[in-house]
């Protein structure tokens, strides 16, 4: 199966796409989506749906992978506009007939690094020891991990479908 990851920015967005066979993820590509700062938010989101498309269709995307949205009280703005680049992912999605998955970045951290209460930094430190190379950031690192907490779904999503199946 062959995954997009998005790490949603409006600065930058960081992705990855990566192939998926049970617990085995091997890195297709990562890459980030860089905005400017005098770009309009429409243009932004435009310019972000148009490269995301366009990966989808370069490599045959069979599901699509965001992190749940979590915001600080004393950020709400932050929340709005995140929540757009998001929603431009979700019709991506709908549009394309990808599936959509979603996780909290505490449940890909526990899932990538043991713990949920990881940084970034330390997200990015294990994903390069875990595939031998170096990530060009850590919003590349960042959309990795929900990579590997998607594996790990649905490893355990197959699991309890053969305990069902077999009436265990």
């Amino acid at each position: 199966m062959v995954v997009l990851s998005v790490d949603v920015g409006i600065q930058v967005c960081g992705y990855c796409v990566c192939d998926v066979n049970k617990l085995d993820v091997n890195l297709l590509e990562e890459g980030e989506i860089t905005l400017s700062k005098k770009q309009l938010l429409p243009q932004k989101l435009g310019c972000i749906f148009d490269k995301l498309e366009d990966k989808t269709r370069e490599y045959n995307i069979n599901a699509i992978i965001v992190e749940t949205l979590y915001s600080h009280h004393r950020h709400p703005t932050t929340l709005g506009v995140l929540s757009q680049v998001r929603g431009i992912v979700a019709l991506l999605s709908f549009q394309k007939g990808i599936g959509f998955y979603e996780y909290s970045s505490t449940r890909a951290r526990k899932s990538f690094l043991g713990k949920g209460s990881g940084n970034s930094e330390q997200v990015k430190k294990m994903a390069e020891n875990v595939l031998g190379k170096k990530f060009k950031s850590i919003h590349t690192a960042d959309a990795f991990s929900l990579v590997v907490a998607f594996s790990h779904y649905q490893k355990v999503e197959k699991l309890f479908s053969f305990a069902k199946a077999s009436g265990k």
